[in-house]
């Protein structure tokens, strides 16, 4: 049924269209973009109409959590296959939802895919809440871990017997818990340390499609392979949206036993198509077909579109670069409407924006926070390199309705279920290694238009571009997985820098109890590394107070120093010297590293950083100061060294821009680049010389201080920038319990919500 918009918009008799639309959807289902546009032009230019069998489509398209009373008897009789649904699972799911729930009632291995808003995610997570046993939930970026604590925490309330975390510990002995980790690739690795004490049943891999990445598709793969051999009872989930052959994850791993893979087509939400011509004016197209955006096919948007985005009457979500993010040029299309955005006036509005504020250190005269004053307006910025805390605050700030515009990067690509009501392309450029890629996080991000209600109403949203051809190009764009694991076939790009891990895996010969390659723990355990680990630790412990040997200038020939040991025992796990760029990178990583162990707040860091690279003691006179963007490591693409701020007066240096650089490298290359191979570096150390300073210097590299209560209440889950402040409520604390004081009553409300779990 390939109709132009034209065509919709003209119907003669659109009474009788719509009808055998609904035909269509009773056969087929709402099984491809095209009938979802179709539904959406109906119910977009013949509304009257549409209404009269709008009930008999939502029921058709399975959708009967909308219906639960029946207006006519096509809509009952459809109602009894969710009624069903509903005595077998306990909730009215849609086919496509009670599908994979058989699927992974019935199977140890599944892998599916399915676009976004069909609501796979929710079945597989509502499965999750049923079991018994622990479940850890890999997702692809930092980026989602708050969308998927936020809704697994729903989904259990306060249930005291269920712990949900993005921290991998077994503490609160007290209660006889279940956990559910929500973690990346990356910090999954910490699953192993404690794998005796855990009963996974389950592995739910949201958006594996990374697996596809030449990079980080390394440690997804090399993951999936540690968790079969390490929990070989344990379910494993694969989810991804719009692949055509989700088997391949199958074919990835040797899987073939109790094996389950299907690609449904099905979606639940609409979209709308509109683009703005070189003639200055808006059309809405439709991207399928041939050539559906040229003029004869389409319909002009009445009174321009931006009118009707920028109303107030609509959420929007606009996709700009991260470049233009960093730049602070993201926003200037917009400016004009910004600025008549009145002022944020809610107490609950107002208390996140605070929060985040001091959380940033923007509540300092001199540090001026694009993202913080857009906030006031009820404009936000989302992307990875915003401060988890903070992307929180952000997301809830989002839910609770405040935010009238989002600016974000990719990262609102990969599944979050953030919907607005229109999507914004303001660029076209999306990062992907192939135009496979590329077409894929393009879908995804399309995706985030249209909100899917409750209502007894088909939901439909709109897509904004000033690129039809290439909109059309890559929505009809087809993306399968690779069929041969990255493991089994490493990029030339990456294969310097992960070839050890790989051949580790491939011969058994990782080391699980280091977390390193057996050969790269050898390495480590020489003698030079052997001496390079004792002078740390002479320096680090040489008085009472770290911070008396690595804060301050008179300091700067100890911290000197350790750069130079901490760099040999890098070195030595590479077994290669850092290339220019890397070294950059590293230098700038072991001075923010000190100073966290010098008992610096990440506010503090910026801070001092902004204060340094805007030459803030020169009154912002001459260029920006050199410092490295943050990019985890090894990376030997990284040859040379580059400055952040590039031909950049000091006074222009973004504060925002210091942030979300920090925050990468405390978070990409502190934590998971130079962790791993410190820690074992230092435990084998201490084996060695039995020297309990090394003990010490672990709990440094996990937690960046030896505060006993800090540390304990990270491994419960808090995060490190708020424990100083939970600190002063707790009363006990130890791997069986917490006790918080009574005065955690009149904590603030951010604090109390945080604590409110672990109450008794």
């Amino acid at each position: 049924m390939l109709l132009s918009v034209e065509q919709v918009k003209n119907s003669k008799n659109p009474s009788r269209d719509i009808s055998s639309l609904l035909e269509l959807i009773h056969k087929e289902g709402p099984s491809s973009g095209e009938i979802l546009q179709l539904i959406s032009l109906y119910k977009e230019f013949h509304e009257d109409e549409f209404e009269k069998i709008e009930e008999k489509i939502i029921s058709s398209m399975g959708l009967f959590y909308k219906v639960p009373s029946p207006d006519n008897l096509y809509s009952f009789i459809l109602s009894g296959v969710g009624d069903e649904n509903k005595e077998v699972f306990g909730k009215t799911l849609t086919p496509v939802q009670a599908s994979v729930r058989w699927a992974i009632e019935e199977n140890q291995f599944v892998s599916i895919s399915a676009p976004t808003s069909a609501g796979k995610s929710f079945s597989i997570r509502d499965f999750i809440a049923q079991q018994t046993g622990d479940a850890v939930v890999i997702v692809p970026s930092r980026a989602l871990i708050a969308e998927y604590i936020n809704s697994m925490r729903a989904a259990f309330g306060l249930d005291k017997k269920v712990m949900v975390s993005a921290f991998v510990d077994d503490v609160f002995k007290k209660r006889d818990l279940r956990h559910i980790f929500v973690l990346t690739p990356e910090r999954a690795r910490e699953l192993f340390l404690i794998k005796s004490k855990l009963n996974v049943e389950v592995f739910f891999f949201d958006e594996a499609q990374m697996s596809e990445e030449s990079q980080r598709g390394v440690v997804f793969d090399v993951l999936v392979r540690r968790v079969r051999k390490i929990f070989p009872g344990a379910k494993l989930i694969f989810a991804h949206p719009f692949v055509e052959n989700p088997d391949a994850q199958f074919k990835k791993h040797g899987i073939v036993e109790s094996s389950f893979a299907r690609a449904y087509n099905h979606g639940a939400v609409g979209k709308i198509c509109v683009f703005r011509h070189s003639n200055k004016r808006d059309f809405y197209f439709s991207p399928f077909g041939d050539k559906g955006h040229l003029l004869n096919r389409c319909i002009e948007f009445p009174g321009g579109f931006e009118n009707f985005a920028f109303s107030n009457e609509h959420s929007i979500l606009i996709y700009v670069s991260k470049a233009s993010i960093y730049n602070g040029k993201f926003s200037a299309p917009f400016q004009l409407y910004i600025d008549s955005l009145p002022e944020i006036m809610e107490i609950q509005g107002l208390d996140i924006i605070e929060t985040i504020k001091q959380l940033l250190g923007a509540d300092e005269r001199v540090h001026r926070s694009s993202m913080v004053a857009l906030l006031q307006k009820g404009v936000v910025i989302h992307h990875g390199s915003v401060p988890l805390e903070v992307r929180f605050l952000i997301e809830d700030f989002i839910r609770l309705g405040y935010a009238r515009i989002c600016f974000a990067t990719s990262t609102l690509a990969q599944g979050i279920n953030m919907p607005f009501d229109i999507v914004w392309l303001e660029s076209m450029r999306i990062i992907g290694e192939s135009e496979g890629d590329r077409a894929l996080s393009f879908k995804n991000l399309i995706g985030r238009a249209g909100r899917l209600s409750d209502k007894k109403k088909f939901d439909y949203g709109y897509v904004y571009t000033k690129s039809a051809d290439l909109f059309s190009k890559r929505i009809n764009e087809k993306y399968e997985l690779s069929e041969t694991s990255i493991v089994e076939n490493l990029p030339d790009e990456v294969q310097e820098d992960n070839q050890e891990l790989v051949d580790s895996i491939k011969k058994d010969t990782f080391d699980d109890e280091h977390n390193l390659p057996k050969s790269k723990v050898m390495r480590l355990s020489e003698n030079p590394i052997s001496s390079a680990c004792r002078r740390i630790l002479n320096l680090l412990y040489q008085r009472e107070m770290i911070s008396d040997m690595v804060i301050g200038k008179d300091n700067e020939p100890i911290r000197l120093a350790l750069i130079v040991d901490f760099k040999l025992i890098f070195e030595a796990s590479l077994a290669r010297m850092l290339y220019e760029g890397e070294e950059a990178i590293f230098e700038q990583a072991i001075r923010i590293f000190l100073m966290t162990l010098g008992g610096k707040t990440f506010r503090e860091i910026v801070g001092q950083r902004y204060s340094y690279i805007s030459n803030r003691e020169g009154s912002g006179a001459g260029g920006a100061k050199f410092s490295q963007k943050a990019e985890k490591l090894p990376n030997s693409s990284l040859v040379k060294k580059y400055p952040f701020f590039p031909n950049t007066p000091a006074k222009e240096v973004g504060y925002d821009a210091i942030v979300f650089d920090t925050y990468d490298y405390m978070d990409q290359v502190i934590s998971f680049s130079l962790s791993d191979v410190f820690s074992a570096a230092f435990r084998i150390y201490g084996e060695e010389n039995q020297d309990r300073r090394s003990d010490k210097m672990l709990e440094l590299l996990r937690f960046g201080t030896n505060n006993d209560t800090y540390m304990l209440l990270m491994r419960y889950g808090f995060p490190p920038e708020s424990v100083a402040e939970i600190a002063t409520y707790v009363v006990k604390i130890n791997e069986k319990e917490i006790v918080f004081s009574p005065e955690i009553q009149r904590a603030p409300s951010h604090i109390q919500e945080m604590v409110e779990w672990y109450l008794p």
